[in-house]
Parts: C-alpha cells; structure tokens; sequence
C-alpha cells in the first residue's frame, strides 16, 4: 500500500474514531481557515518512574478521537491514535511537525499543512492543559 492509499484508506476507515467513556482529558481543536474540527480524548497512565504526577510524566495509554475534516487531517488524527499510545509528553514533541509529515508519507502540500497538524496540536494541548 502506498502512502496516498493509506491515507485515503485512514480516511475512509478511520481507527480509534468515537467517543471514550470515562477518558482523562478532552481537547477540542479547530482548524479555523477551513473549517476542520476534532475532539480528542485520552487516558493516561503516570510514568512509574516518576515519584510525581506532573503532567509531564503522563503517559499516553490511549487515545479516541472524533471529528469533521478532509481526508489529510482525518488521516493524521487516526494515525496519531495509534502512534501516541506509550508516548509521554517528550516523545510527543519529538514526534514533531517533521515525524507528522513522515508519518501521512512524506509530502504535504504548504497549504494544507494545517490541517495535517490539527490533532497533534491538540494533543499538545493535553499535556498544556492537564495536572
């Protein structure tokens, strides 16, 4: 499969999509020069070697999703919810902007840019906004 089929295929089939009960944190997200919305809930689990529950030691342990966008920014998100899970907040910031564009195949048009990137913003937002 190549990238452009996965991404239409993410697309078309999104994972981790619908709403988690009892979920730890919710983050809303919206891309507002094209209309593009995602919400994004998650459970967390503390770092064990962490003697603290700073939210900078939170785990990802799981992460569900919904939302209304184009094929780039729902592929991102359902892409994201299965690569974050185990993922603490610097293994998020190290994914990067550069790790999205990998991830979705390695070309993103500039002006779409925005839309691959809305859910790993709000992901940011939970670390932000969490604790």
């Amino acid at each position: 499969m190549d990238y452009k089929d996965e991404i239409i295929d993410h697309y078309k089939n999104p994972r981790n999509f619908g709403e988690m009960e009892g979920a730890d944190v919710t983050i809303n997200e919206a891309n507002a020069s094209c209309g593009d919305v995602v919400q994004i809930q998650i459970r967390t689990l503390g770092n064990k070697n962490s003697r603290t529950q700073d939210k900078e030691d939170l785990v990802i342990k799981e992460m569900k999703w919904r939302g209304v966008g184009c094929a780039i920014s729902t592929a991102a998100a359902s892409m994201l919810s299965e690569k974050v899970v185990g993922m603490d907040k610097r293994g998020l910031e190290k994914l990067g902007e550069t790790g999205i564009i990998k991830m979705l195949g390695g070309e993103i048009n500039p002006g779409r840019m925005k839309c691959a990137m809305l859910a790993y913003r709000g992901l940011l937002k939970v670390f932000e906004n969490n604790g």
